[in-house]
């Protein structure tokens, strides 16, 4: 990869930023006011919005020339195209919503469409997840890596969110997976975050993450910081990753990722 850019630098503004946010939130959640409903069962708070303002502005500040890509506010086109930073500003706004400490600010930088560096930060664990392309994981600035567990029956999954996307659809196909992995593995879990349960997979408390339902904010930064954790990040059809909206996709130690890819595809 070519490019002209100090990437720990880059790096520890994207951590200052999701710590920014994160303490916004807090300081937020306990007056959110009314809860906006995007659609019947999705919804967006006041958090949500001044979240992300903080962090493009920041974003903007640092890296004028970059590109922006965030949950509320959409796409924003920079002059250097090539680098997309890749923003949701509260994931998990459901568990916000209610006091469920399940919850993150993700913050990531793709080059050429390809996930460059990430930081996501989950404010009520105090714990920050970073990650370098080719430069390992981190929690807390101390490596971590992906679980060793081999076993199906000694392995925990968690599977993606009910009432997402094309509901009917992705609810249909959330209980057949649920059937499907209560059989395989250990414990079956829901967090209701994407950006939680993929930190999760990174630092080893679980073995396998499915999302029946994605957008590129979801994936972009957990992406890389599974990989870096030398665990596996594919497609639930085992294709590669593409970040676009609706890919559903598999997150594992490594491991037990062919399983998982074959054991679904039935």
């Amino acid at each position: 990869m070519k490019m002209n850019l100090d990437l720990k630098r880059t790096l520890a503004v994207a951590e200052l930023l999701a710590r920014e946010a994160g303490a916004l939130a807090i300081e937020l959640q306990s007056n959110l006011g009314d809860v906006h409903y995007k659609t019947v069962k999705d919804v967006v708070t006041k958090a949500d919005l001044a979240c992300e303002k903080i962090i493009v502005e920041g974003l903007k500040k640092a890296f004028p020339t970059h590109s922006i890509c965030t949950e509320e506010a959409g796409s924003l086109v920079g002059a250097e195209s090539r680098y997309l930073w890749v923003i949701d500003p509260i994931d998990g706004t459901i568990n916000f919503s209610r006091g469920i400490p399940f919850w993150g600010i993700s913050i990531a930088l793709h080059f050429n469409n390809k996930p460059l560096l990430s930081a996501v930060f989950l404010p009520r664990l105090e714990e920050m997840y970073t990650a370098i392309f080719g430069g390992g994981a981190f929690l807390n600035n101390k490596p971590i890596r992906v679980s060793q567990v081999s076993k199906a029956s000694q392995a925990i999954i968690s599977n993606g969110d009910f009432n997402v996307g094309d509901v009917e659809s992705i609810n249909k196909q959330n209980l057949k997976n649920f059937e499907l992995e209560a059989k395989l593995f250990q414990r079956v879990k829901c967090f209701g975050s994407a950006v939680v349960e993929g930190c999760f997979v990174a630092c080893g408390r679980l073995d396998l993450f499915v999302m029946t339902m994605s957008y590129p904010w979801d994936t972009a930064a957990i992406a890389l910081i599974v990989k870096e954790a030398e665990g596996e990040v594919t497609r639930l059809d085992g294709a590669p990753i593409e970040f676009i909206d609706g890919e559903q996709v598999a997150y594992s130690n490594g491991l037990l990722h062919k399983m998982l890819i074959d054991a679904l595809k039935t």
